[in-house]
């Protein structure tokens, strides 16, 4: 079942540049300092630990809300459809690889572990690459013109249910930091109106903070 109108569908693409962006710089914050401090340590740590957690939640809402519906009403596309999907199987593989080297850093911080933290990380770009691609390429297309509007805007809401409420600022502001103000709109649609006036405190502002931190250091 295709409809006569694509979707939009955009938000799928900035996702993608937003995890890529974030594993390389972690990866580069990591080894810019050897001998970090202890809440240095801390702090970057929970960064990676939380930019893991982004990530399986949005492979979770895809599993659980896109790659169902794709295979049902596009048959035809099956195997293509579940070819990519079992991308997800092997980032998470890596993904469990970072987590392991990320608690291995956090527990005794060394130049050795600093590395092999920043390399699991290098490693899971590596191995989202050709999946995002792929997905970007071949899903996201069919996904515009098989599924309704609401049906992928559902996504985004399984995706901030998943993030602690606390943390959504940040989640937000590591993805949509370097987007142009029509994009950044975009993402801001489905806040309600009265809390989008607010974003400058509600959502700015706590990235600013937060992300200063992470750049500057502790």
């Amino acid at each position: 079942m295709q409809s006569p109108e694509p979707i939009d569908v955009r938000e799928m693409a900035i996702l993608h540049q937003g995890f890529r962006r974030t594993y390389n710089e972690s990866a580069r914050l990591v080894r810019a300092n050897p001998a970090p401090s202890p809440g240095r340590v801390s702090f970057l740590a929970d960064h990676i630990d939380f930019s893991l957690l982004l990530l399986h939640v949005h492979h979770e809402g895809e599993d659980e809300l896109l790659y169902p519906k794709l295979i049902e009403r596009a048959p035809d596309q099956a195997s293509m459809i579940a070819e990519v999907e079992h991308g997800h199987e092997r980032i998470k593989t890596a993904l469990d690889a970072v987590s392991a080297a990320c608690t291995a850093w956090r527990a005794q911080p060394t130049a050795e572990t600093g590395e092999a933290l920043a390399a699991s990380l290098d490693e899971l770009n590596t191995v989202a690459q050709g999946h995002l691609d792929e997905e970007e390429q071949k899903v996201v297309p069919l996904a515009a013109v098989t599924v309704t509007q609401e049906e992928w805007d559902a996504l985004s809401k399984h995706g901030a249910a998943g993030i602690p409420w606390a943390k959504r600022p940040i989640g937000f502001g590591m993805m949509v930091e370097p987007l142009t103000d029509t994009d950044r709109a975009h993402m801001l649609r489905a806040v309600p109106a009265p809390l989008r006036m607010l974003t400058p405190v509600l959502l700015e502002r706590p990235w600013k903070k937060y992300a200063a931190t992470l750049r500057n250091g502790t």
